[in-house]
Parts: C-alpha cells; structure tokens; sequence
C-alpha cells in the first residue's frame, strides 16, 4: 500500500469505536519485544493543555542535550505529527513501515478471537512506542488518548506522571461527574512513581490526591507545591514567573498557558537530572511549538487558527482574545456534530462583527447550514461557505488590514485552513 492508502487503512479501523484495556495492546508490545521499556518517559494526561504539556516538557529535554520522542493526537495536517522525534515528525516512509509491521502482527491476533481486534489509536501507539525505541530516544514524552486508567498509552512505567486541569468531558466513556472522570485520569498514577498535577479543588483534585496516597506515590500540586504569577500574554507570547524561581516565556499564546509552563517546570524539576539546569528550561520553553493554539499565520490581517472545540475552551480562549487583538474580528467557525456548537457560538460570535460558517469534510461535522444558525443570535452578519479553504478566502477578501480573521471550531477546521493557507503560499 502506498501512504494514502496506509491512511485509508488505519483510519477505517476508528469505525471499530474505542474500546479501552489494556490487555491487547500488552500482547501486541510483547510480540514486538516492549520497545516502550527501553527509554525513560513522561506521562501526560488531563483534560486542558496536555499537548502544551507535552511540547514545554519535550523541548526542555531537547535542550538539554537529549534526543526526545513525543507522542500526540490528534494532528493538524500531517499524520507524522503525533509521532516526532526531536521536533522532526516521522517521514512518511517509516510510517508505511511501522505500520505495516503493526498490522501483520494485529491480524495474527484477530485470527485468534474477534476480541484481540486492534483498535487505531492502539496500533498508532504500538507505532510510537516502536520507533521510539528503534531511533534510541532519552526521553519519551507521551500523552494520554482519552482518560488514562485504560488507556493503550498506560503501559508504560513513566519516571513522572503529569495530570493537567480537568474538565468534564467524554461523559459517555469516562463517567457523567468530575471525580468519576479524576477516577479515571488518576489511573496514570504509578507505585511510588513522582506526580504532579494542575487540578483544583472542587474540580478532581480530591481524588487524584487519594489515588496518590493509596499508590505512596509522591504528588505535588500546582498553586500548593509550586506558585506561579502571569506577567504578560499577548498573540506573541506568554511571560510568566515561578516563584522563587526562574521567569520564563514560551511563544504559546494565552495566559491559561502560564499553568502549562509551571506544570511543565514541577514536572521537569522531578526528573531530578542534574544536567537540566533552569537556564536550559527557560531556552526550551522559548523554543517551543504546539501549532493550532492561538496559532497566528499571518499579520496583514491577522489570521489566527486555534483548535478550540468546547464550550469551556472557547468561553476561555474568546476571554483572551478580547483582551489582546485590536479592530474587528471575523470568525470562520466549523464545527463536529458531538460538540456544544451553541456555548460555542455563543462565546465566539459575541466577539466578531461578521461571521462565516463553515463545515470541515468529516461526516461527523456539523453542517455549515447548522453553524451558520448556531451563530445568527450571537453576531450581527452571518455568511454561508462550505468549504473551509474558501471560507478563509472569503474572510481575506472582506477584511481590512487592521482586522483579525478567527478559524476555529475543531481541529479538522483548522488542519483544512493550514493545508489551504500552505498551497496558497507554495509550500
């Protein structure tokens, strides 16, 4: 199979749902001798800012002087993404291989019971964990797929366990109230394993606390252990200072990121590496990438693509949003039929002074049609595009240079607006 249809291939397997345990992809990693024991590694799960976890913590390392594999999901344009290794994403070449590796070994499994069928996000995983091992990684850094108890990613025995903010999401899979879902995030949490996380009071943190203590596995928790002030955020960046400790700035936008930053730090400062100095971590954090999160791609107008895809998320990215651009708004907004589009709709379109909507190509999204009457209550002009490249077209030909153009609504809207953005630019 070529690379399309290796695509094709792995992508048809999400029809077969999420099944969580861990019994099969335990199989499958011993058949292909548990890579995954071979380098140390970093678990990250939670609810907001795991991939910004990830990419602080991976460029940190990287600075140090290690070679860093980072494993994501989704991705935005390229299916590489969720697979890099010092920053570089996996070539396409290895991922035909890797896969059809992966593969061959999951329909031996099938053959034996309809049970041991494979999952996509298992054999990407299987995938990862692999080339991690084959290219002789340091440090893995690895984010939950969804929850963490049984999640295929929770194989691994991390030197340190990162839970980030939680929020309730996934109700069908991972339970209907917060401490059912901290349950379940709480299920990284190793034996005696160093942890930290950003949950709050009311919000998990009771029960991350109590799985920790029944594990003796040392917690340190964001706003108790470690404190943290915002200086700025502005769409160049974010400076924070750890107290008592180093200032740092990171390229992310948003102050919600300045608690990605000190989670990153506390989970960092675990590791207990006596080569990866502050001055180090304030590099890595400079240095580091986590595209599609308050993304900005052009200037004159501003075009900026954010993966927001809640109602929460986007409560808070519109907050800071309010606060930072200048002019009007133009809100392009697709968004997928499982999502709260009317907390959506209601946080951006109060922001913009026309919106276009949208609908990216995935059956799961809703249609632009739907978008666009979601919008109508909230923003005085509303416009019809259906597809997301022509929808951004639209957005430039209409705005002004002091204007900032918003594409949003799902990571598929904003994946299909950088692969247009890209071949308008001739890249």
């Amino acid at each position: 199979m070529n690379y399309r249809e290796t695509l094709d291939w792995l992508f048809g397997l999400e029809a077969r749902g999420i099944k969580f345990g861990l019994e099969n992809i335990t199989e499958l990693m011993h058949m292909m001798g548990n890579p995954q024991e071979s380098y140390r590694s970093i678990h990250v799960g939670g609810t907001n800012g795991k991939g910004s976890v990830c990419a602080l913590t991976a460029s940190s390392l990287m600075e140090a002087g290690y070679r860093v594999g980072m494993y994501t999901s989704p991705h935005i344009v390229d299916f590489g993404e969720r697979i890099q290794i010092d920053g570089v994403p996996l070539p396409e070449k290895e991922m035909l291989r890797l896969a059809e590796e992966v593969r061959d070994l999951s329909c031996t499994m099938a053959e034996e019971s309809i049970e041991k069928r494979m999952t996509f996000f298992e054999l990407t995983t299987a995938m990862a964990f692999t080339r991690f091992a084959e290219m002789e990684v340091d440090w893995a850094v690895i984010e939950v797929g969804m929850g963490g108890r049984l999640d295929a990613t929770n194989i691994l025995n991390p030197e340190c366990a990162v839970i980030t903010r939680l929020a309730i999401e996934h109700t069908e899979y991972l339970g209907t109230d917060i401490d059912q879902i901290a349950y379940e995030k709480a299920g990284i949490l190793k034996r005696r394993v160093p942890s930290v996380t950003g949950a709050s009071n009311g919000m998990g943190l009771e029960t991350i606390m109590n799985r920790a203590k029944e594990l003796e596995a040392p917690l340190k928790v964001l706003n108790n252990d470690l404190k943290y002030r915002l200086i700025e955020t502005s769409l160049e960046g974010t400076e924070m200072e750890i107290l008592d400790g180093p200032r740092l700035f990171s390229k992310l936008a948003g102050g919600y990121q300045a608690a990605n930053m000190a989670l990153a730090y506390m989970a960092l400062n675990e590791l207990r590496l006596p080569e990866l100095s502050d001055e180090l971590v304030v590099r890595g954090m400079r240095s580091a990438k986590w595209p599609g999160r308050l993304e900005s791609i052009h200037h004159s107008p501003r075009v900026i693509l954010d993966a927001t895809h809640t109602g929460d998320g986007a409560r808070v990215v519109a907050a800071e949003l309010s606060n930072m651009i200048e002019g009007d708004m133009i809100l392009v907004m697709g968004v997928l039929g499982d999502k709260d589009i009317g907390e959506m709709a209601k946080a951006f379109g109060s922001l913009c002074k026309r919106a276009i909507a949208t609908s990216p190509r995935s059956k799961r999204s809703f249609s632009a049609e739907k978008v666009e009457e979601a919008l109508r209550p909230y923003c005085p002009l509303v416009e019809r595009v259906d597809d997301v490249g022509n929808a951004l077209q639209h957005a430039l030909d209409i705005s002004c240079p002091e204007d900032t153009i918003l594409v949003t609504g799902s990571l598929y809207t904003i994946g299909e607006a950088k692969r247009w953005w890209d071949a308008q630019q001739g890249c």
